[in-house]
Formats: C-alpha cells, sequence, structure tokens
C-alpha cells in the first residue's frame, strides 16, 4: 500500500464525515440552533475564522469532522459559568424535540444522499445491472429450465430481488447443493417459477486457479493438490504463454484442454522471469453446472434511478444480514467487520492494483456507496453516543413528556464511550491482524 493510497483513502473517509457533520450543521441552521463551532478534520487547530457567531476551523489531522451546538446539555459548563443563557431559544435542549430529532437524523441522512448520489455517478458512467435476465448460457441450469433473456428476476429461494446487491446476498446464502427456486415474469407477464438442481458435468482442466485480467492475467494463483493428476508440476506465480502451441488468451486454448480427455500438453510459462516448457496431464474434474443466471446491463435514465435508490437499502440489508450473523454465530466477528484501518487499506489497494483509471475510479465509487451507506446506517443503531441512540432519548422524552435525568443520560453516554472505545480497539486489532 502506496503512501498516495493510504492519502486517498483518509481523504475519502474524512470526506464521508464531513458530509455526516455537515448534515448535522446544515439543518442546524436552517431551524436557528445556536451553533458554537464548526471544524473540519480533527485534533489541533491549524486556524480559524468566524463568522455570523459561528466559529469555522480546519485542524490538523486529515479525518473526520465535528461540530458544536450550544447547550447540548443542560448542565453544559459554557452555561453553568454564564457565557451563555440558558434561556436562550438557541440552544440546544431549549429546540422543540421534533427540530432536534430532525438536526440528529440529517447526519445519518446526509451519508445516504451523498450514497445515491455516487450510485447515480457510477451508474450512469458505467452502466447498472438491472434484474432482467440476459441469455443464458447453452447447456446452464437456466437455459436448460426454460430462462431466456429479458425475464425479469423477481425472487430467489423466497428473496425479494431488486439489485445486483440483493442477488449476491441471496446467492451466497444457498447450498452449492441446495436447489435454487428462480422466481420470474415473463414478457407477456405471466409469472414462473424454475426449480434448478444442481448437477455436475465432466471436465478436463489444468487444476490450477488463474488471473483473468490485469497484471494477473494468465497467471497462477492457485495449484490444487490433483493437478496434473496427483502430481502438480505448474507452481503460483507462472505465467502461462500457451499450451500446444496456442496462446494461453486465445480461448481455443481453453477447447483444446477440455477436450483433452486426460492427454499431455506441451505448456510454455515464465517462472521468475525465464521461460520454460513443461509437459503435464489434464485432470478429469466434476464440475457443477452454471446456473446461468447473469443480469442485464442498462444505461436507462429509469433504470440508474431506480437502482441508485434501491441500492443503498441493499447494502442495509445486507449489513443487517451480517449482524445477525455475527450475533448467532454463523460468521465470526474478526470475519465480518472492518474498521478505519481496514477501509484506508481498501481504497489504497484500489489506488495501488487497478489496471487502469476507468475501473480504478468505478472501484472507488463503488466503495464510497459501501462505507457512505455503513456509517449512515451505524450512526442510527441505538447505541451512546451514537445519533440513533439521541434519537432513542428524544422518543423517550416525547413520550414521557419531560426530560430525562441528566446525570442519568451522561451515565449512559459513558457507558456506551467505553463500550465504543473496547469496540473500536478490537477492530483496530483485527484489520492489522489482517493486513500483517
Amino acid at each position: 500500500m502506496t503512501i498516495v493510497g493510504i492519502l486517498v483513502g483518509l481523504l475519502i473517509i474524512g470526506m464521508m464525515m464531513l458530509v455526516h457533520e455537515a448534515g448535522h450543521f446544515f439543518a442546524g441552521k436552517a431551524l436557528k440552533f445556536k451553533i458554537i463551532e464548526f471544524s473540519i478534520f480533527m485534533g489541533p487547530r491549524l486556524f480559524t475564522t468566524e463568522k455570523n457567531g459561528i466559529k469555522y476551523s480546519f485542524k490538523l489531522l486529515p479525518i473526520g469532522a465535528s461540530v458544536q451546538f450550544a447547550g447540548e446539555y443542560q448542565d453544559d459548563e459554557m452555561i453553568d459559568s454564564g457565557s451563555i443563557d440558558s434561556d436562550d431559544p438557541g440552544l440546544f435542549f431549549n429546540r422543540p424535540r421534533w427540530m432536534r430529532a430532525i438536526v440528529v437524523v440529517m447526519g445519518p441522512a446526509a451519508n445516504f444522499l451523498t450514497a445515491f448520489l455516487a450510485s447515480v455517478i457510477m451508474f450512469s458512467a458505467f452502466g447498472v445491472m438491472v434484474p432482467v435476465a440476459d441469455q443464458p448460457p447453452e447447456n446452464s441450469l437456466a437455459a436448460e429450465h426454460g430462462l431466456t433473456a429479458g425475464d425479469k428476476i423477481i425472487r430467489i429461494n423466497g428473496q425479494r430481488i431488486r439489485t445486483g446487491a440483493d442477488y449476491s446476498v441471496a446467492r451466497s446464502l444457498i447450498n452449492p447443493q441446495e436447489t435454487i427456486f428462480l422466481e420470474i415474469e415473463k414478457s407477456d407477464g405471466k409469472q414462473e417459477i424454475l426449480e434448478l438442481k444442481p448437477k455436475t458435468q465432466a471436465n478436463y482442466r489444468l487444476g490450477i486457479v488463474q488471473g483473468i485480467s490485469g497484471e494477473n492475467e494468465n497467471v497462477v494463483l492457485h495449484v490444487e493438490p490433483d493437478s496434473n493428476q496427483g502430481n502438480p508440476v505448474l507452481e503460483v506465480g507462472d505465467k502461462l504463454l500457451s499450451v500446444n502451441g496456442i496462446p494461453f488468451s486465445d480461448s481455443a486454448a481453453t477447447d483444446l484442454i477440455f477436450q483433452s480427455k486426460g492427454e499431455t500438453m506441451h505448456l510454455v510459462l515464465l517462472r521468475d522471469g525465464k521461460e520454460m516448457t513443461v509437459d503435464m496431464k489434464t485432470t478429469l474434474y466434476q464440475d457443477p453446472v452454471d446456473a446461468g443466471i447473469y443480469f442485464t446491463e442498462s444505461r436507462a435514465f429509469g433504470d440508474i434511478l431506480y437502482q441508485a435508490i434501491q441500492y443503498p437499502w441493499s447494502i442495509v440489508k445486507s449489513t443487517i444480514r451480517g449482524i445477525i450473523m455475527i450475533i448467532d454465530g454463523s460468521m465470526k466477528f474478526s470475519e465480518g467487520v472492518t474498521g478505519p484501518v481496514g477501509i484506508v487499506k481498501m481504497f489504497g489497494d484500489v489506488v495501488q492494483e487497478s489496471p487502469n483509471v476507468s475501473l480504478m475510479i468505478q472501484q472507488l465509487l463503488f466503495y464510497f456507496i459501501l462505507i457512505s451507506v455503513a456509517i449512515g446506517f451505524t450512526n442510527l443503531l441505538p447505541i451512546p453516543p451514537l445519533d440513533g441512540h439521541h434519537l432513542l432519548i428524544l422518543a423517550i422524552e416525547g413520550i414521557r413528556g419531560k426530560d430525562l435525568p441528566e446525570k442519568f443520560k451522561h451515565v449512559v453516554t459513558a457507558i456506551g464511550m467505553v463500550l465504543i472505545l473496547i469496540l473500536a480497539g478490537l477492530v483496530i486489532y483485527f484489520d492489522l491482524r489482517k493486513i500483517f
């Protein structure tokens, strides 16, 4: 991970947090809350300017942002010292509860809004996959059971499908040996349920996993133990050049291997920068037959707009499902969470490893959408001191018709802060363990 990649990651995370705090700030300003300071970044102030009674500060550490409202708590030190009048109608606790709720919720709402806008940009520039079937490949399960191009995909094993993310999550929950029940709508409006029972087919292969694009194209990434009929000769890192004189990138090479029936193949490859030839036999595998469910790409404005609305919601649903899987033990906590270190690395890897600028921008937009939704959703959880906790307190106070004791709120917030810090420490630890 390069310095440039790290800086890009920090800048993007900082931008997301700035958007979040800006949501609070502009909502508060519009509703005439008294605001003391709006800060970009964190840490010591580099410089501060003041306009209309609000301080605008730029701080040293290039991550995050913050907004300070006057009188967020009734025992605010500035009120106790007399520097702020406790009867000032602009103080946070003096504004109506519904206004306070709007200010609180506008932080996460700003993150969801930017996720929507980023989705529109990404889908407009690169197209969007819509749940309408592309022509399934020959010999696939879908083609065998009557799926045709243009069929609308409605549900998979009972899961409603509106986006590519919905489909990915639904498929990840289906065991490879489990039957796929595909609910579709034909062009005439008739709905059908296709029952795709898994089956295998015999294929001759080299017994390797290879890169398919970029610098890793045709590079061996994994060698299976039964490669070369149980005596592997290929190694991870080998770059395959040709098979029986046919360039490995040519589809004819793939066809030749599939049709080889265990015959000896002559492979030319690069190993440690040196060209060499190895002879090996193909191995017979029983591979699962492709389900054959592929979406259609669209650039229609209506599809872009609809998918941009639905896509963040799909991410929220997958996040909730992930939390449930962590709670019930079907997913490890260390595998299901990513913290700031992991996110910075994720953005840094995109900058460093993308084979071209177009793919880099697409990946950065995708992660920007993903993390923006995660920040917005996480902040709505009813955990102190997150925004969801403040909304819960406001709801309880609204039902009671009076405020909860300040001491109680401080204690709950303090406990929540301790738990959040412990959780943050664990997440950072797991991020670092994954890296090193």
